[in-house]
């Protein structure tokens, strides 16, 4: 696997939901942390300001950012985030199959 499929490729949860991929993860603290050091040096250290610039200059980056990487995370398949959560949903996926409710079975 390489580094752009690890990173791009949308991830499931342990139900088989969609989750964002970590480059996605990655995108919010990277963005918002460039943004609120650029409108800390932009307004002169004042907080209030800083924090006003910061939210105005990250959304719409953010929003672009992200739209972005789902272009692209659409061309990896979607994988899970840890091993054991694909356990899991095929657990949930099989108990469901069986038309059980609960994990042990009815006497």
């Amino acid at each position: 696997m390489g580094i752009l499929s690890s990173s791009f490729a949308p991830r499931k949860d342990h139900k088989g939901m969609s989750t964002p991929s970590y480059a996605a993860r990655w995108w919010l603290p990277l963005c918002t942390g460039l943004s609120a050091i650029w409108s800390w040096n932009a307004t002169d250290g004042f907080l209030v300001m800083a924090a006003a610039l910061t939210v105005m200059i990250a959304t719409p980056l953010l929003t672009l950012g992200w739209y972005l990487i789902s272009l692209v995370s659409s061309r990896y398949p979607a994988q899970y985030i840890i091993p054991q959560a694909e356990r899991a949903h095929m657990a949930r996926v099989a108990r469901k199959a069986g038309g059980f409710s609960s994990p042990q079975e009815p006497v």
